[in-house]
């Protein structure tokens, strides 16, 4: 079984080929496409297996991060919603985590877990609340470094399932540090073991060092930094010198969702 994968995009995506290319590598049937194909109907969410939102700036990040593709996303809630509480894996990476938190998608909670018909301000009647963000970093600018994290085994995180206690991922985002402002979103997060991995020094300054977190059932998940960055050995600035094609951490995040819907 070759499970099918949507991999979405919009203006200025740029990480969608190596989304795509990690899970062809792993054994799905990824396809590239973009929100505006949904929008007119020509794609339909609920056909595909699994879901990624790459990385990238989506329409330049004007607003905020990921917001503009939030409010065309928002038009197709119900679709995005039934995909998520079917359980079908979805991975949200930078851009894409934005884009998962700015929706209300993540954090999960009763309202968006249930995809509310309506919400306060909300551009469409079948909106979810947003709980959270992602800000500017505290350093005030774009950073794009390796960075160590950490897994929260306790996690119920499908696509960090079997990787080491610490790996280290490439970040590149100058709207990464996570923030919630009602105490109980938190509290939630962090009761339930839904913050799937943490920073091990903090680069921009997340609440609670939280570098990405899932759902309850652990299959929708958003994360700031890259594994499609780290998917080969080669790919390390710290490689062996005879590294090749070994697969490196980032490949299992792509696997496990591959496995699980298989």
């Amino acid at each position: 079984m070759r499970p099918k994968a949507i991999i979405l995009r919009g203006t200025a995506t740029n990480c969608d080929i190596e989304t795509f290319n990690s899970f062809k590598y792993v054994g799905a049937e990824p396809e590239l496409v973009h929100i505006n194909q949904l929008l007119a109907g020509e794609r339909k969410v609920l056909d595909y297996d699994l879901m990624a939102f790459p990385g990238g700036f989506s329409y330049g990040d004007d607003i905020s991060a990921g917001k503009i593709y939030a409010v065309k996303m928002s038009k197709l809630s119900a679709d995005f919603g039934a995909f998520i509480k079917s359980k079908r894996p979805v991975i949200g990476i930078c851009n894409g985590f934005q884009i998962l938190v700015k929706t209300g998608f993540l954090p999960e909670n009763r309202a968006n877990a249930q995809v509310s018909n309506a919400c306060a301000g909300a551009v469409s009647k079948h909106c979810v609340p947003q709980t959270a963000t992602l800000y500017t970093n505290d350093c005030g600018h774009f950073l794009a470094k390796w960075v160590k994290v950490k897994i929260n085994k306790k996690s119920p995180c499908i696509f960090t399932k079997g990787l080491p206690d610490e790996i280290e991922l490439p970040i590149a985002h100058g709207e990464g540090k996570f923030i919630v402002e009602d105490k109980k979103v938190m509290e939630s997060i962090t009761s339930r073991e839904l913050h799937a991995m943490t920073y091990a020094e903090n680069p921009n300054g997340s609440m609670l060092d939280i570098a990405g977190i899932t759902n309850a059932a652990g299959t929708c998940f958003g994360l700031m930094p890259h594994p499609e960055r780290n998917f080969f050995a080669w790919q390390h600035p710290d490689r062996p010198a005879a590294a090749r094609e070994t697969e490196a951490a980032g490949c299992q995040f792509f696997k496990n969702a591959v496995d699980y819907v298989r």
